[in-house]
């Protein structure tokens, strides 16, 4: 046997389990090409490269066997085809429909479902024996008595059995429960109303308490030295009590009882009864800033002023001027004057800060105004 004859037995024998190899690889892979599609979400980019490679190989496969003088197969593959979607819009006219309906339905069962609560001869009756005043605001409807209230019944967004549906809660959200008909909400309110009338009763005392400081005249003396006076707010479900404002209408603190806890507070200042209230009542003016805005404002200018006129620069270019300014300011009922004077103490103006806006003006010799004085 020569030589070339050995070698092309060599090479095929070489080609050929190169061949073999790459056709179990190709097999191989093709299997684990169909597990890995079945989660496409997870391995798209996974298939994408196997599909890849798997082209290449087919590639590599035709080359060898076209050098063999073998029949070349073709190896395709369904991975790079796509399915093709429906249209986005393809079910809108059904959810629009739907939507429509849904929200028809929703509407028509809040108006119907308060509508009972608010109206039925049932109802109406239940309210009556309870001494309870029904208020419908939105999706709420409030059951109250004497101005407090007692429940609270909010509708469900969806129904059950095609029957409106309520949250019902007590005020204090120690009880709830869910209701849609008269003989299940006179369930829940005679299960609460004994607690209820006697928590409230419990909370009277504190409540006329506050109310007898409100018109305490040692307090309304107080008040008014310090230009501020008290007024009672409007009651909401959970809190009572009263507003202490400055002459100008600015809210300085609230005294308030919640209804739920008890609790007694003067603005930020809890309170743990009535006597501790009383005492930080006469001395408010130590525990808030009485001031209004502007005297805040004219308090600010005359620190402002003040440390102007002891300013050496200011000082120096007065005195080139052959003038000087008062160090203290006159303090008068309407206003801080700083005098203006020659050097042989002749006054020839006035740098004058009014006390009720803060606004500062520079008047002559003739306490005539010379100009209003502000920056830019």
């Amino acid at each position: 046997m020569n030589k070339a004859k050995v070698r092309y037995i060599i090479l095929f024998s070489l080609l050929t389990c190169f061949l073999i190899g790459l056709l179990v690889f190709n097999i191989v892979t093709l299997q684990a090409v169909k597990k890995l599609s079945a989660s496409a979400k997870e391995t798209a980019a996974a298939v994408g490269n196997l599909d890849y490679t798997l082209q290449n190989m087919g590639e590599d496969l035709s080359d060898a066997r076209n050098v063999l003088g073998l029949k070349i197969n073709s190896y395709g593959s369904d991975l790079t085809q796509e399915t093709p979607e429906a249209p986005a819009d393809d079910y809108a006219y059904y959810y629009s429909a739907l939507d429509q309906l849904m929200s028809e339905f929703s509407e028509s069962m809040l108006r119907k479902g308060c509508s009972y609560f608010m109206e039925s001869k049932e109802c109406l009756d239940l309210y009556r024996t309870h001494n309870l005043a029904p208020v419908q605001k939105g999706r709420e409807i409030l059951l109250s008595s004497g101005n407090k209230l007692f429940y609270r019944l909010s509708i469900l967004p969806y129904t059950t059995g095609g029957k409106v549906q309520f949250d019902a809660e007590t005020f204090d959200k120690v009880s709830a429960a869910k209701i849609s008909t008269d003989k299940e909400l006179a369930s829940f309110i005679e299960a609460n109303n004994i607690r209820i009338h006697a928590h409230y009763a419990h909370m009277e005392p504190v409540a006329k308490k506050l109310d007898q400081f409100s018109r305490n005249q040692q307090l309304l003396s107080y008040l008014s030295e310090h230009k501020l006076y008290i007024k009672k707010r409007a009651d909401e479900a959970v809190q009572t009590g009263y507003d202490i404002r400055r002459n100008d209408g600015s809210l300085l603190c609230s005294m308030l009882l919640d209804l739920v806890d008890g609790n007694i507070s003067l603005g930020n200042i809890k309170c743990k009864d009535t006597d501790e209230l009383w005492e930080d009542l006469l001395k408010l003016h130590t525990l808030f800033d009485v001031r209004t805005v502007s005297e805040k404002k004219t308090e600010s200018k005359l620190e402002e002023l003040s440390a102007m006129v002891k300013d050496p620069a200011f000082m120096a270019f007065l005195d080139t001027k052959g003038f000087t300014m008062a160090q203290e300011p006159k303090d008068n009922e309407e206003s801080y004057d700083f005098a203006i004077t020659d050097r042989g103490g002749f006054k020839i103006g006035t740098l004058s800060l009014e006390k009720d806006t803060g606004e500062v003006y520079l008047f002559d010799s003739d306490n005539v105004v010379v100009s209003s004085v502000k920056k830019n």
